[in-house]
């Protein structure tokens, strides 16, 4: 195992201590040390949340307007980047990818991950598909090697599957990496002809096109993103037609991720670097994210929180 892996094992244990001290917490950020903060296009609704607990408003024409509110996110590996080359002092992220880790190694940089909040990986078809439950090992094989390619395979019509895949650099990929590749490749036809370069698209693929007629002949998607981006956005994207795959017979809810039972549960992470001074205002903030306060903003932001929240 390399070293690095080695430091990560022991900061995600060292994490998980911490979250059983969730409790009260003073707030000690304010606007004039409040650290730079990036991240995810899913975590940016965390962000936002985050600054406007520590920024006043301005009321214009009697509504509250935030003038240095983030309106974007610079997205999952571009903000590592950023924060390993000095650029911002915290992101809020899903799960590092094995391109952020050989990044970090090669920089000679210590990340520390903290678990902040809730999250799932997801795969989704569309409701006009029949199945409603697949296992790890059917989606190892749709991916990597192609043996499943048909829908029939899995008990459901004869129609191909249109496996479609994310960029490597983005977060729901990671997670992918994480949960279901465990080392091996996305098949090259799948990664040249099947690929979403954002989590809307991803989405909207798989809401809007059911029949495919390309050089598979007539075919169904499957796709991943992950469970509350697609939950706080379905209404708002009119993803009316999308649903849901239960993993190895466990359902995503919010139940079943808290618990564990659902297999791709796992978390948003506030990652610094491990060398980041003890009174900074980058711990002081995320000890306040664990905290009865800091846990509602994920609640009030549609995440699932860590820790109960009083």
């Amino acid at each position: 195992m390399k070293k690095n892996n080695i430091a990560i094992i022991i900061i995600f244990f060292c994490a998980a201590l911490i979250l059983q001290s969730c409790g009260q917490s003073e707030k000690e950020i304010i606007a004039q040390n409040y650290p730079k903060i990036d991240g995810s296009t899913s975590s940016l609704p965390i962000v936002q949340a985050i600054y406007k607990t520590f920024h006043k408003p301005e009321i214009v024409g009697g509504e509250q307007l935030w003038s240095g509110l983030p309106q974007s996110a610079s997205q999952t590996i571009e903000s590592y980047k950023m924060l390993i080359e000095g650029e911002v002092d915290l992101i809020i992220v899903p799960d590092p990818s094995e391109e952020v880790q050989k990044l970090a190694e090669e920089k000679g940089a210590e990340l520390e991950y903290v678990p902040i909040c809730l999250e799932a990986l997801v795969f989704i078809v569309n409701k006009t598909t029949q199945i409603n439950n697949i296992t790890t090992e059917e989606l190892k094989s749709i991916y990597t090697d192609m043996q499943i390619n048909k829908w029939s395979q899995l008990g459901e019509s004869d129609k191909y599957i249109f496996a479609l895949v994310r960029n490597e650099d983005s977060g729901s990929h990671a997670l992918m990496e994480k949960f279901v590749l465990k080392g091996a490749k996305v098949h090259e036809d799948i990664e040249m002809n099947n690929m979403a370069l954002s989590m809307v698209a991803m989405v909207d693929e798989v809401e809007n096109y059911v029949n495919y007629n390309g050089g598979a002949g007539n075919s169904a998607p499957l796709g991943y993103t992950i469970y509350y981006y697609f939950q706080n956005n379905k209404e708002s994207q009119k993803w009316n037609s999308v649903k849901l795959l239960g993993i190895d017979g466990a359902e995503p809810n919010d139940a079943t991720i808290a618990s564990g039972e659902y297999p791709y549960s796992t978390y948003y992470y506030a990652v610094i670097k491990s060398d980041t001074p003890k009174d900074s205002p980058e711990r002081k903030l995320i000890s306040w994210l664990l905290s009865n306060e800091g846990q509602r903003i994920f609640a009030e932001s549609g995440f699932g929180g860590i820790c109960s929240v009083e």
